[in-house]
Formats: C-alpha cells, sequence, structure tokens
C-alpha cells in the first residue's frame, strides 16, 4: 500500500476508541516492516543515514505526513476515551510514532513535541491525571493491559501530562508549561534525537551551540550521556578544523604575497627568458617538424621494405616450388636423355660400321649425327679400341681436327674434391681398421672429383665427387674403351681384362663417380665435341671403375645414381657424392675378378638459406645407401637406406663428425644421437681422460657442428659441475670439469631462447655454488681450481649488476627467502641486506618485474628469472611500466 492510499484511507476515517488506534498502528507497523523486507541486507535507520541517496530517504515508508496525519487523528481520539488503561495505552502508541516521525525527512519544528492525548471530552475535571512512564527497559515489550499488543517505544523517555495544563486541541503550550515540563520535554526531545543518532550515526544529529549546552545542563541517562559526549567532540574536532583551516587559510595567503612580490621581482627576468625560449620553441618546432616529415619518409621507406620483403618472400616460395617442378622435370629429361643416347650410341655404331664399309658417306648425315659419330671415332681411336688406318680416307680427314687436339693427356693442375663445396666442411672419409694400411698414401684427384686407392682388390676404396647441378653439361658419352692413368702401377688399378667386350658381357665397369656428375666447370666450356672426349679422358679410365653384373647395374646402380643426381634435396645446387664398394674378409674373385658383395653411396647438401630461416650455422641434409649385389627387383630408395652409423659400421669408414651427428638427429641409435653418446661419457672425466677431453674440447669448439646438438654436450658438463656432483669427484675430476666448461666457446652461452639461456644460468648457479664453498674455506676446491673458477665467473657474467632488485615474498618463511637473496646475490644481483618484505599481495606471483623500455632491464630481468629458476623458484620476467629504470622487484611465493 502506497503512503498516498494510507493517507487517504487513515483521513477519511476519525478514531473513536483505543480499538482503532491499535489498527492503524499495526498497520503502519506492517508498511514499515515491508519497507524494510525490500532490501534485507539495508535497515531503515541506513535509509535515512548520512550516506543514503536522496530516492532513498524520500521513499521511507510511511513517510512523515502519513504519521503526522496518524498522530493527529489518535490525538483527538483521546477525547472519547475515559478509561486510565486505554488512555495510557493510546498514548504510548502516540510517544513511539512521535519518535518516529522525527526519523524522517521534512518534518518541522512542530514535530519535534512529543503529540499529548486529547482530555477525555464529558468533563476536564473529572479526569483522572495520565502519566506514562517509560523506563530503559528493551524498545519492545508487552503493555499491562490485556488488550493491548506488543509496541516499540523510545528508551529514556517520561512523559507527564496534567489535565490543568492542557490546551483546547490537547497540546500545552510553553507558556503553560513549568519550567520543570520545559525541562522535561527538551529532555525528551534530546533523547529522542540521541536515539536516531545511535540507530543510524548520522553525525547530521548531534547537538552544536546552545542546545549542547542546554543538554549538557540535563539529567543525563547512558544514551543522552553519549549523545551529548559525541556531540561535544564534534564540536570541538569542528572548532579545531576551522581554526586549522583559518591558520592555512593565513598561510596561503602569507605564501600567495611572497609568490605574488616573487613573480613581480622576477617578472622582466622572465619575459626576456620567455622570449629566448620562445625563440628556442620554434626552432625546436622546425626541427620537430623536418624530423617528423623525415618519420614519414622513414615509414614509407619501411613499408616499401615490407612489401619488397614480403614480395622476395613469395618469390622465394615460388622458387623453392619451380624448383621443386623442376628437380622432377630434370629426373623426367634426364632418363629421357639417358634412353635417348642408348639409342643414339646404338645408331652411331650401326653409322659406324656403314661408313666402315663404305656404304654410308658421311656428308649425307644430319649435322648433329655426323659430330657424334666423330666424337665416338676419336674416342675409340684414342683407346686403341680402333685404328685411324682403318677408316676410309674421308673419315680420317674429318676426325683429324679432333685427333689433333690435346684430350688424350690430363692437364697438370687437376682440382680434384673440394673440402668446402657445400659451405661446409666435408672432409674425405677418415680410413680405419685394415683400411688404413691397405690403401695408397695420396688420392687420386681428377676433374671435380677424387679417387682412394686400395692395394688388396686393386679398387678404389672410395670416389668423392663435386656436383653442381646449375653448371652440369649434358655432353655426350663416348663408347671408347678404359685407359689406364699413368700416374699409378698397373698392379695398383683395376685389370682391363676384367671387362672383356662382347654382346653379353658378365662384368660391365661401372663408375664410381660417374662422367654426367662431373661434367661441369671452365674445363668443358667450348667446343662440345672437345668436351666431349675430354669427359670421356676424365671419367673412362680405370681406377674410377668397379666390376658389377648388367642386371645391377641396369635395375639397381643407375636408378640409384639418377636418384642421387636429381632427388636428394632438390633445392640444393651443390652436393657431395661418396660412392663405392665393400667387401667381406671371406668374399673370393670370382673368375679373377674381385666382385664386391654390395656398392654403398652417401650423397650430402646444405639446406639454402631461404628455405632455414638465415640461421647462421650449418644445417645439411644427408642420404645413405647401401645395396647387396644380389639386390633383387627394382631399385626403391626407401628399401636400401641406411644410417650414416650403420654405413660407418659396414664400410670401416669414419665420414667426420658433421655428418654423423646432422645424421644421427635423423637415425638416433639405442643411446640417441652422437651429441647424446658424448653427453653420456662427460663422467668419463672423472679419470685421466685426455682424450675424451680434447674430443669435447674440439667438438664445443666446431663451428660447423649443429648449435642444439652441441648444446647437449655443455648440459652434460654443466651437470658435472654441481656442486653436489664435483664433491664426488677426484680432484683430477674436478679439473678436467672445470676446464672443459672454460673451453665451452662464448657463441654456445647463447641467451637468445630459454633452453639456452636456463643452460647458461644453471652454469653460473654452479660456478656460484663452487665459489662460495671455495669461500667457506671447502677443500674439495684447490688453488688450481680457484684459478679456473674466476675465470669461469668472467666468462659467465659473474659480477655486480647496474640493477638495484628487491624482494616481496608471501607464504614462505623469511629464512628461505633471505638464503635465497643470498644465493642471488652471490652471481652480482643489488638486492638490499635486508631487501626482503612480506606482502600478501605476493601470494600466488612467481616474477621479475622490469621497466619495458629500458633494453638492459629487460634483458637482466630475464637472467635473474633464469638464475632464479636454476636456484628451485621457478620464476617468469613480466613488464610492468611502473617499475622504475635499473629496478627489478622480485614477486616469489610457494
Amino acid at each position: 500500500m502506497s503512503n498516498e492510499t494510507v493517507a487517504s484511507t487513515e483521513t477519511s476515517a476519525e478514531f473513536v476508541s483505543l480499538s482503532d488506534i491499535r489498527i492503524a498502528h499495526l498497520e503502519l507497523m506492517r508498511i514499515a516492516s515491508a519497507n524494510e523486507a525490500g532490501d534485507p541486507s539495508m535497515k531503515r535507520s541506513d535509509k535515512a543515514g548520512a550516506e543514503t541517496t536522496e530516492a532513498s530517504i524520500d521513499n521511507t515508508v510511511p513517510d512523515a505526513r502519513t504519521i503526522r496525519d496518524f498522530l493527529a487523528r489518535a490525538r483527538r481520539a483521546g477525547s472519547t476515551m475515559a478509561r486510565e488503561s486505554d488512555r495510557r495505552a493510546a498514548q504510548r502508541i502516540l510517544d513511539y510514532w512521535s519518535a518516529e516521525l522525527v526519523t524522517r525527512p521534512g518534518i518541522t519544528s512542530a514535530d519535534v513535541s512529543p503529540a499529548r492525548l486529547a482530555a477525555f471530552a464529558s468533563g476536564l475535571e473529572t479526569a483522572e491525571p495520565v502519566a506514562v512512564a517509560v523506563d530503559s527497559e528493551p524498545a519492545s515489550r508487552e503493555i499491562d493491559d490485556p488488550g493491548a499488543v506488543a509496541i516499540a517505544v523510545p528508551e529514556s523517555v517520561a512523559v507527564a501530562t496534567k489535565d490543568s495544563a492542557v490546551s483546547g486541541d490537547g497540546f500545552a503550550s510553553d507558556d503553560e508549561l513549568s519550567s520543570d515540563e520545559l525541562t522535561e520535554r527538551f529532555r525528551i526531545r534530546v533523547a529522542a534525537q540521541a536515539r536516531q543518532w545511535k540507530n543510524t550515526g548520522y553525525p547530521g544529529y548531534l547537538l552544536r551551540g546552545e542546545a549542547l549546552k542546554e543538554a549538557s545542563e540535563l539529567p543525563q541517562g547512558p544514551d543522552i550521556a553519549e549523545f551529548v559526549e559525541a556531540s561535544a567532540k564534534a564540536e570541538t574536532d569542528s572548532q579545531k578544523q576551522r581554526d586549522r583551516s583559518k591558520n592555512i587559510l593565513i598561510a596561503l595567503f602569507g605564501l600567495a604575497a611572497g609568490i605574488l612580490a616573487a613573480t613581480t621581482y622576477f617578472a622582466l627576468n622572465q619575459r626576456n627568458l620567455a622570449l629566448d625560449q620562445k625563440i628556442i620553441a620554434e626552432t625546436a618546432q622546425s626541427k620537430a617538424e623536418s624530423a617528423a616529415n623525415e618519420v614519414v619518409e622513414l615509414n614509407k621507406h619501411l613499408n616499401a621494405a615490407l612489401a619488397d620483403a614480403k614480395s622476395e618472400r613469395v618469390r622465394a616460395e615460388a622458387a623453392r616450388d619451380a624448383a621443386l617442378r623442376n628437380a622432377e622435370d630434370a629426373g623426367k629429361r634426364l632418363r629421357e636423355q639417358q634412353d635417348t643416347q642408348a639409342t643414339l650410341r646404338s645408331a652411331i655404331g650401326l653409322v659406324i660400321d656403314q661408313l666402315k664399309g663404305g656404304d654410308v658417306s658421311l656428308e649425307k648425315l644430319t649435322p648433329d649425327l655426323k659430330q657424334a659419330v666423330l666424337v665416338e671415332l676419336a674416342g675409340r681411336i684414342k683407346s686403341s679400341e680402333i685404328s685411324l688406318r682403318e677408316l676410309p680416307a674421308p673419315l680420317q680427314s674429318a676426325l683429324e681436327p679432333l685427333l689433333g687436339k690435346v684430350t688424350d693427356k690430363l692437364p697438370n693442375i687437376l682440382t680434384g674434391y673440394k673440402v668446402e663445396f657445400i659451405q661446409a666442411n666435408i672432409a674425405l672419409p677418415r680410413l680405419t681398421g685394415d683400411l688404413a694400411s691397405d690403401a695408397l698414401a695420396r688420392p687420386l684427384d681428377y676433374i671435380n672429383y677424387s679417387l682412394v686407392m686400395g692395394r688388396s682388390h686393386r679398387m678404389a676404396i672410395y670416389s668423392a665427387v663435386n656436383l653442381d647441378r646449375s653448371q652440369r653439361m649434358p655432353l655426350q658419352v663416348t663408347g671408347g674403351g678404359l685407359s689406364i692413368d699413368d700416374r699409378l702401377k698397373p698392379s695398383e688399378q683395376p685389370d682391363g681384362s676384367w671387362y672383356p667386350a662382347g654382346p653379353n658381357p658378365r662384368w660391365l665397369p661401372a663408375q664410381l663417380a660417374n662422367a654426367s656428375d662431373i661434367a661441369w666447370g671452365e674445363e668443358f666450356k667450348g667446343d662440345p665435341a672437345t668436351a666431349a672426349l675430354k669427359l670421356a679422358r676424365y671419367a673412362d679410365v680405370l681406377p674410377n671403375t668397379m666390376p658389377q653384373s648388367p642386371d645391377f647395374y641396369d635395375d639397381m646402380w643407375a636408378p640409384l645414381e639418377n636418384w642421387v643426381r636429381t632427388q636428394h634435396n632438390p633445392l640444393a645446387n651443390q652436393v657431395t657424392i661418396f660412392s663405392g664398394p665393400v667387401f667381406r674378409p671371406a668374399d673370393q674373385p670370382v673368375d679373377g675378378v674381385p666382385v664386391p658383395y654390395a656398392y654403398w653411396k652417401l650423397a650430402v647438401s646444405s639446406v639454402p638459406a631461404a628455405e632455414k630461416g638465415e640461421v647462421k650455422e650449418p644445417e645439411l641434409v644427408i642420404d645413405a645407401f647401401l645395396i647387396p649385389a644380389d639386390a633383387p627387383g627394382a631399385f626403391k630408395p626407401e628399401n636400401y637406406q641406411i644410417s650414416v652409423a650403420e654405413l660407418e659400421k659396414t664400410t670401416s669408414l669414419n665420414f667426420g663428425t658433421l655428418i654423423e651427428w646432422t645424421d644421427s638427429v635423423k637415425h638416433p641409435g639405442p643411446n640417441g644421437t652422437v651429441a647424446d653418446e658424448l653427453a653420456g661419457r662427460v663422467k668419463q672425466l672423472d679419470r685421466a681422460n685426455d682424450a675424451l677431453l680434447g674430443e669435447l674440447t674440439a667438438v664445443l669448439g666446431s663451428q660447423d657442428l649443429p648449435v642444439p646438438e652441441r648444446r647437449k654436450v655443455v648440459a652434460a658438463l654443466v651437470e658435472m659441475a654441481g656442486l653436489q656432483s664435483m664433491t664426488g669427484l677426484s680432484p683430477a675430476g674436478r679439473l678436467n670439469v672445470l676446464d672443459a666448461l672454460l673451453g665451452v666457446p662464448s657463441g654456445l652461452w647463447n641467451r637468445q631462447d630459454p633452453d639456452s639461456l636456463l643452460v647458461f644460468a644453471n652454469a653460473r648457479r654452479a660456478v656460484a655454488d663452487l665459489a662460495m664453498s671455495a669461500a667457506d674455506g671447502q677443500s674439495i676446491i684447490g688453488e688450481q681450481d680457484r684459478d679456473v673458477l674466476n675465470k669461469l665467473k668472467e666468462r659467465l657474467g659473474i659480477q655486480p649488476s647496474k640493477q638495484t632488485v628487491y624482494v616481496q615474498f608471501a607464504g614462505m618463511t623469511r629464512e628461505d627467502t633471505q638464503a635465497l637473496s643470498a644465493k642471488m646475490r652471490a652471481l652480482g644481483w643489488g638486492i638490499p641486506n635486508p631487501g626482503e618484505e612480506r606482502v600478501e599481495a605476493a601470494a600466488g606471483k612467481n616474477e621479475v618485474r622490469y621497466n619495458p623500455y629500458d633494453d638492459a632491464d629487460r634483458s637482466a630481468a630475464e637472467l635473474l628469472a633464469a638464475d632464479l629458476t636454476a636456484a628451485g623458484q621457478a620464476v617468469t620476467a613480466r613488464a610492468v611500466p611502473a617499475i622504475k629504470a635499473e629496478t627489478l622487484e622480485i614477486w616469489i611465493s610457494i
């Protein structure tokens, strides 16, 4: 029910008995209760307090108007009540709602006076005095009248009325009241106001001035005394505040006067300075505008560069795709070319036979066929397969230009195999075991390839070829015979009788270095006919052959050569190829021919920079194959591809650390990669193992080895350098570990990625712990160890930092936090002592905070976070703009 509804209802009906008053009283109580129930967490007194909104105060139900109307009608109902008990009960209800009225907004001065029940109308002289006394019992209690209801009355209120002192409307005026009655009325008002202050805490209810002075003279119960004391304190505080404000105003006035005087004094100087500053500002503005224009131009260039980079990337990707397509096309063209050459060689053989018999004239041939025939004939003549005198005179005359060229001798300078051909140091495979004593002293160099010859089988142990796909020339392969190499004894090279001429030979002279792979470079530029004869001279030599069955050559070896030539790492132009036969001790010659039981080939090339993201260290692609001589069917790469480790075991060759490490990543062994195996052997440094120390130093210092693999060895050394591990080592072992760590190149202490940074931090932690143990006088650190430790501290940057570091912690004991700080101080971090502060906000946080606008602070924060992680407290770096420059903050908790 709204306030308007209650008011209209009550106005339309006068109270004629105590029952009417009680019914209306209960309805008002219900409305008040319903209003408070609308927000159970908010009392009515809260809504009337100083911090409530105006809307919430205006909506207080029942409002002042409703209560005022109820009091007026209830007071007038006194004229109909004769019973003393009814009048007392009615007066208590009036007292309750009089006290409630003063809590409502919009009250008047008349509302402060408690309402008095009107005198009984039938005879004022016979009316009995009405006395209502309210003691300090609880605010809700039962009325002694059995028909009454429980009503709430204000504490410490006493009301006395005299029938002789009542005005015509039932209210006694101040002139009609005695001084004691006026005092009592004032005391009731003060008590009601004290009650409202106590319920709401609103300072507006407190007394001021004369009202406070008069209230302090009243007889006081506990509530009024507390109210008066609070009012006096508020009055005193207010006066002090006024005095302070006055003093502040005086001080501000004096300061303003001083500032005004100073301003006046310096006005002329500032005017001149302002003029100068104006000129400077105009100049600076001009420079700023120029700089802004330069920035605009720079942004244009930057955008253009980004666009170019994007275009370059697109072009690189397109080039890569084109290279892959070209590789496939090259393989197809190569096979077609080989098929064509095979057909052409058969045709050339027929034509030569007809030319020798005089059945066909040379002039009748096409120019290309004529040149091919002449080259073939010249090759056979040079290899003494046929004699020039056997040919008709026209052929002899046509061959003279070719035969007159010096193509039957090797040039004075033979380039041979180039070690750094693929931009990585790929040395010739090292011979081990019996091969080392069986090999000839020096490699046999030719053009773009070299051979390492073996004595026992009169055959090359392996060939080493440099293939440049971008320069390779499709030259004619002649059918001339094989020639010996005059640089070797006949017994040191294959016997020509192994490869007898005929339509169905048992063994073919398979080339270790294929003629098509070496046909590139300056040596083969110029006349194609002359180049073809040169190529035959360099490739068709007995040392470059090994016996293979025709079926094996056609089905396995030739397809393998084509696959390596076109499919191995198609994006690479430069490829290094190793090839050779494999013999077993029990193998016996077949019809006097030492036939290998298997053949192998290994190709290695580097990944193009555009493909690998411009990494600095070499990244290689390696393919190794081993094919038994009796392998059936057609060649499939996946059936014969093996790891380098297996190939080394089979051939007794060592292909070098770079190839071994690279291939072991692709084909890890039972103990992991080569790096894993070497890292596992680090524990052997506890013994006097100079060979292992030398191997570690060489491996870690090799710029050709992949950095991630070398870092595995570094991590193993760092783990060995830990205080717990070092305690169990011999003095020689400790020195070996420290020397090995000192031999780690600075480039491997890379801090650009999280894994590298953590290895670096672990090394710092290990060295710092050893240094701390040395400072404590522990016997495990000798004088030599101290010297190496000092060098390692300098190498690892263990020195005072430029940043000041503060520690905030939560959920940890102060002792644990101080111990962690001590470990960081040992690394040079500038933590004040004491510099730890317990902060609740650090709970759940593990981070190093830094200023994001200072690169040095960012780098230091990342290193500090890694140092904390290495010390057992996992922490990350976090940029916080509020942090000052050259300041770091550690926030840690469990």
